[in-house]
């Protein structure tokens, strides 16, 4: 006979005939604890859920051949890859681009539009683009970007007698950023759209609306194609939705990370079409948190086009990111067919959906809750139902806890004592975590994980481990709690409950990874009361609630390791390119505590049924003193590390520049030529190795200096995350040949009352240029005339940058007016007081002229150095990938 002590609430099964006093020793630490022993099982299962997430993760489909134009085919996709990655760096205005790239992109288009008119069942339209426009953006910092003349490659294709006024658009764009050969980011997406081009082209049934392919060729300046595309070419009114491909990492699985606004049912197509779906609401509220430091042109056409669509992503091995190791050759076997599959797909779907016709509304909040279980299928439901479920479950837990109380199985005290246990392994955690930064950082040990990201696990989630099974072995060993495994189970679930509820109160989507961590183990008890009437158990002993809370915990350890190896592996290699804004410490440090926490939260309840503790924590601490030792007296943490196949570096921009630097009447002050280098990592420029091309200066002396860039040559408005003063102004002694020197003239000056416009030409320069616009003496930006710049939306600074570019082809002079205003009324003459400082840099970042014999000197030297490495101390500082080029910046007051 099974009877439930406590009540029909009490679920835990046990027999009749044992007594009271058994009863409330049976959560007692004695011969029938669990040990050592269990404690591996438990270590092993988790070994086993990780292991088998990760092979699904890396799972990739088979590849198909180019034989047949009835699905996607990679073999085909990588024809084209194999050839834009071969001309080397694209940025936009360069001949490998201009020319080249869209000599081979227009090639292919014209043989797919001839099958489309032998076939003669759909119809095939292609345009090129050359647009001009200026437009401000906020990101990273406030700035304004212009435009002359860069390309884009425009196709559609549709039903036979016309356009049918509904479109999807599909976005990729063929431009690299310097120095990189750009395979993922993004060439591989433009033979993706240009194989699922070919597949619709080879369609022996008419499609029911129209697809427009964009090609578009000045994305690395910051998005500017896609905004001429969407806000001047005829193609765009009809457009419905889209669909943005992108890549921040080399080969792997492609994440659908953004949806929407609106249009739910365009992610709903996704959710059902897509054969190898990897997504989550979750990576989209992250990535829109800002905290990432990219974006993409799904920014463009949402803001500026007011269009819904789905932001899509290769996330894999960020290490090569915007690097010369962004290799066709590296992204592996399947990755490629996987993504085109899944587009061609979605595709389809789509262009059958009535949606397109009449789309949601685009204003409409997020509607979804989705996520994928480790690639094999997708979940997903309404925001109002999850909700419902959240406070359902939160209600629940709060129930069952409210009822054991009620019915005296435990009491307020109780829980009260047991979340002090919780507050008080938590402070521990945190405090260990604060002293493993500081003695990172003392030691010089910033970034050790860098090259090897399963170092975060021992550096940081160890220790932490550690510090929590201390403090609740401590207070098991002194318990004076009763049932104190149930009271401990119970603040678990209230834990995860209240987080739970906090989440979905503040409306955030991705509660359901709490959920899916509470939803099971609220029913370990009734499990373990089911086995009792059905009589597998006779009695609860510690063993059965070990093995019956490893099996309830199984789901959360799947969604558990599945994000771990997601976070970890995205956010180390982004830790490369975050900048000096923040220690990296701080970002790994915390992504630990919350690994060690949750793991903790998961299991201290079995702490207070297992053996003492000390021998595990022993053997814990030993290995942990042992890492430190390797980390310590080895190459194990050196951040940088170059091979062939997994090249773990640091990367710099290192410009060669001239500066020249005029006062108020015209006069030169100051005429110098140096390298502009600055680190891109935590780490910084004063960590580089000993040489003078590296360390033959200190930091910019910024003092007194009113531009907020230090009258430095900057590619680009980054200066927040890569400051004047952690960089380097390396003098050299030969001056740098400019074939298009910068040549600024002020044309008119005219005062009105307390507004003074001023009016400027520029000539010369190379096709990627900046202006750094700085007021002074009381005067502040009122308007200009790139863009209607609204100062309270866009922010007031104390320098403005304006981004300009060019593509096809270059304009002879820029002219442009700036308007200012005099805070204080009455305006100091203009003839006797300078009021605007205006510095102009180009940067020579393509083609014969990129190089000077510095620079293919620095290169030289890195690349020599990092691959035969001098066995001295800081050798791995050679780890290095360069970005370069030539530069000017003149610097004018007026």
């Amino acid at each position: 006979m099974i009877r439930r002590r406590g009540g029909p609430n009490e679920l835990r099964a046990e027999p009749s005939n044992i007594s009271d006093h058994e009863d409330d020793q049976r959560t007692k630490r004695g011969r029938e604890s669990i040990g050592f022993r269990h404690w591996i099982y438990f270590v092993l299962t988790v070994a086993v859920v990780y292991a088998g997430v990760v092979a699904l993760h890396r799972r990739m489909p088979a590849v198909r051949d180019g034989s047949s134009f009835e699905e996607f085919s990679e073999q085909r996709a990588r024809v084209l890859l194999k050839q834009l990655t071969a001309l080397g760096p694209r940025p936009s205005g360069s001949a490998n681009l201009e020319e080249k790239a869209f000599g081979m992109i227009q090639d292919r288009i014209e043989k797919v539009h001839s099958v489309v008119n032998d076939i003669g069942v759909n119809r095939m339209e292609s345009d090129v683009q050359r647009p001009s426009g200026c437009f401000d953006l906020k990101f990273l910092s406030s700035f304004t970007l212009c435009y002359h003349k860069i390309t884009n490659i425009v196709v559609r294709i549709g039903p036979k007698e016309g356009p049918s006024g509904n479109s999807l658009l599909l976005n990729c764009h063929f431009d690299t950023m310097p120095d990189t050969p750009g395979a993922t980011d993004d060439a591989v997406a433009c033979t993706i759209l240009m194989d699922v081009l070919e597949v619709l082209a080879h369609s022996k049934t008419e499609l029911q609306n129209d697809v427009v392919f964009l090609f578009n060729g000045a994305e690395e300046n910051f998005l500017q194609a896609a905004h001429g595309f969407i806000n001047q070419h005829p193609w765009r009114h009809d457009i419905r939705a889209f669909i943005n491909l992108e890549g921040t990492g080399s080969g792997g699985r492609e994440i659908l990370f953004q949806a929407g606004p609106g249009n739910s049912w365009l992610l709903q197509t996704y959710l059902e079409n897509a054969p190898h779906p990897f997504c989550s609401v979750l990576a989209q509220e992250i990535f829109q948190s800002g905290i990432i430091p990219s974006d993409t042109d799904f920014r463009i056409f949402r803001d500026y086009g007011r269009i819904s669509g789905l932001d899509i992503a290769y996330t894999k091995n960020g290490w090569f990111y915007h690097t010369e190791f962004d290799e066709e050759w590296r992204i592996e076997a399947g990755a490629i067919q996987r993504a085109g599959e899944n587009v061609l797909a979605v595709v389809r779907a789509i262009l059958a959906s009535p949606y397109l016709e009449k789309p949601a509304s685009f204003d409409e909040e997020n509607r979804w809750v989705f996520y994928d279980v480790v690639g094999l299928f997708t979940v997903y439901y309404s925001v109002s139902f999850g909700k419902l479920l959240n406070y359902l479950a939160c209600f629940a837990t709060y129930l069952l806890v409210f009822l054991r109380v009620r019915k005296g199985v435990y009491s307020i005290g109780d829980l009260t004592a047991a979340f002090k246990h919780h507050v008080v392994a938590l402070i521990a955690m945190t405090v260990t975590m604060l002293v493993i930064i500081a003695f990172v950082v003392q030691f010089d040990l910033v970034m050790c994980w860098y090259k090897m990201p399963e170092i975060v696990g021992a550096l940081y989630v160890l220790p932490m481990l550690i510090a929590g099974a201390i403090v609740h072995s401590h207070y098991a060993d002194n318990n004076r709690i009763r049932n104190v495994e149930m009271v401990q189970y119970d603040t678990i679930l209230l834990s995860f409950a209240s987080i739970l509820f906090l989440m979905t109160f503040y409306n955030l989507s991705s509660a359901f990874y709490v959920l899916n961590n509470l939803i099971l183990p609220v029913f370990k008890d009734i499990i373990i009361w089911t086995l009792g009437i059905f009589g597998v158990i006779r009695r609860v002993t510690p063993r059965i609630l070990f093995f019956t809370q490893l099996f309830c915990f199984l789901p959360t350890f799947v969604f558990a390791a599945y994000a771990i190896s997601q976070c970890v592996d995205f956010f180390v290699p982004v830790m490369g390119r975050l900048g000096n804004a923040i220690n990296p410490e701080f970002i790994m440090g915390p992504i630990g505590l919350v690994i060690a926490s949750s793991f903790i939260l998961f299991v201290n309840n079995l702490f207070y049924i297992s053996r003492r503790m000390n021998y595990i924590i022993r053997v814990l601490f030993a290995i942990f003193a042992l890492f430190i030792l390797v980390l310590m007296t080895t190459k194990v943490g050196y951040p940088y590390e170059y091979s062939h196949e997994n090249p773990r570096l640091r990367r710099i921009i290192a410009l060669h520049a001239n500066r020249t630097i005029y006062d108020f009447e015209g006069h030169l002050i100051q005429k110098d030529n140096a390298l502009f280098v600055h680190s891109l990592d935590y780490r910084g420029a004063s960590d580089l190795p000993s040489h003078s091309f590296l360390q033959g200066s200190s930091a910019p002396n910024c003092t007194g200096v009113a531009d907020e860039y230090c009258r430095m040559p900057y590619y680009t408005a980054i200066h927040e995350l890569f400051p004047p003063e952690q960089s380097l102004w390396v003098p050299v002694p030969s001056p740098v040949v400019l074939p298009y020197p910068i040549d600024l003239q002020m044309v008119s000056r005219q005062v009105v009352g307390n507004n003074m416009n001023l009016t400027f030409e520029i000539r010369g320069g190379y096709d990627k240029m900046s202006l750094h616009v700085t007021p002074l003496n009381d005067y502040d930006l009122l308007s200009w005339s790139f863009t209607d710049i609204d100062i309270e939306e866009f922010g007031r600074r104390q320098t403005y940058f304006v981004f300009m570019t060019y593509g096809y082809e270059s304009p002879g002079v820029r002219r442009f007016w700036i308007l200012l205003e005099h805070r204080n009324g009455a305006a100091p003459d203009p003839e006797k007081h300078e009021n605007l400082e205006l510095s102009v840099a180009t940067h020579y970042a393509h083609g014969i002229y990129q190089e000077t014999e510095t620079l293919r000197q620095l290169r030289a030297m890195i690349s020599s150095r990092r691959q035969t490495p001098e066995q001295a101390v800081g050798w791995w500082r050679w780890g290095i990938t360069m970005v370069g080029g030539r530069s000017e910046i003149v610097v004018k007051l007026f």
